[in-house]
């Protein structure tokens, strides 16, 4: 369950506290959010982080007894979209065993209206052969050593375990 969408809820702020669209009212989570996490993680719920602002982000992987998702979202380092995830939070996914699926909607991968799957998942077959070219090598775009796309970097910073595709549940258009 995600724990908000592009509002704010009554445990939760969402990512556009970030943007200052909307005003926070919890500084992450609520009193209450707190008791609902409490009891998602009881029951085995998965935590969706993907719509959250990132200080909802900091205190559900701080307080999480359980691996959270972010079922959509991607590094925010390559493209400064607020749905996207910081640098400092990735590490806090890879210390609470958790999962950034990494979103292939334009806005969110380059932060225009246009992006390849490159952009999502490295040049030439970089990423699926953890940095070795799985297709022959073409020497006008040669295999960047260090990470160009949004996989590489979630894998780079969190670990290759706590990285995935994802997109959104109604799919991307």
């Amino acid at each position: 369950m995600t724990l908000t969408h592009s509002c704010n809820t009554p445990w939760a702020d969402n990512w556009l506290v970030d943007t200052g669209d909307d005003p926070p009212l919890h500084n992450g989570l609520s009193s209450f959010g707190k008791m609902v996490l409490a009891e998602m993680n009881r029951l085995g719920m998965i935590v969706d982080l993907a719509h959250v602002s990132v200080e909802t982000m900091k205190a559900v992987l701080k307080l999480s007894k359980a691996p959270v998702i972010f079922s959509h979202s991607s590094a925010f380092s390559l493209c400064q979209n607020r749905r996207n995830v910081p640098d400092d939070v990735l590490k806090m996914v890879a210390s609470k065993d958790s999962l950034v699926m990494v979103n292939f909607y334009n806005n969110y991968v380059t932060c225009r209206d246009t992006a390849t799957l490159a952009d999502v998942a490295g040049e030439g077959g970089a990423w699926a052969g953890r940095g070795v070219a799985v297709s022959p090598p073409n020497p006008a775009q040669p295999i960047p050593s260090a990470p160009t796309d949004h996989m590489d970097h979630v894998k780079k910073v969190a670990g290759a375990l706590y990285v995935g595709f994802g997109g959104d549940y109604d799919g991307v258009t």
